[in-house]
């Protein structure tokens, strides 16, 4: 739920309405025979007009950060799925280099292959870790299909193994 107010508009409206009330009451003191041209209301008007004053300020400010502020999210929020978007085309890069190798390469090596490369492209650094991720990968994607699903896979440099074509 989205809120009228933030807490410093509602004690800039809350400050300039109790400034309003003071200053009338300031207003209403008697003059005496002994006061000057500034009157014995003159100090507590211009207290009264200075509280005014800042919370006028204080909203103004609230106001003026909470614009800066939508502008900034919206300018994250646009940056944000900008490289979400450039993120996904790499993706799909990654997706179409595999298809341009697969049947050249075979399926084993290929999928090993772009399981590294989505890894790396995932900022994953380069360690045994990724090396045997994609290999082990590569092997259980391989078996899957073949074995598994009776699915024969391009074979390419690998005609050798069962299951190839």
């Amino acid at each position: 739920m989205k809120k009228l107010l933030d807490k410093d508009q509602a004690a800039g409206v809350f400050l300039i309405a109790l400034g309003v009330m003071y200053y009338r009451l300031a207003s209403d003191l008697p003059r005496s025979l002994i006061s000057d041209r500034v009157g014995a209301e003159g100090f507590p008007k211009l207290l009264a007009s200075a509280l005014i004053l800042f919370s006028a300020v204080l909203i103004v400010q609230s106001i003026v950060r909470k614009l800066a502020q939508a502008a900034h999210e919206r300018e994250e929020i646009s940056n944000r799925n900008w490289r979400t978007f450039a993120h996904a085309g790499g993706m799909l890069g990654l997706g179409f280099g595999y298809l341009l190798i697969v049947s050249r390469v075979g399926y084993l090596l290929s999928i090993a292959l772009l399981l590294a490369a989505a890894l790396r492209y995932q900022k994953e650094p380069l360690s045994t870790r990724v090396l045997l991720t994609a290999l082990l990968g590569g092997v259980f994607f391989w078996a899957f299909f073949v074995y598994a699903l009776r699915t024969p896979m391009p074979a390419g440099l690998w005609s050798a193994l069962p299951g190839g074509r």
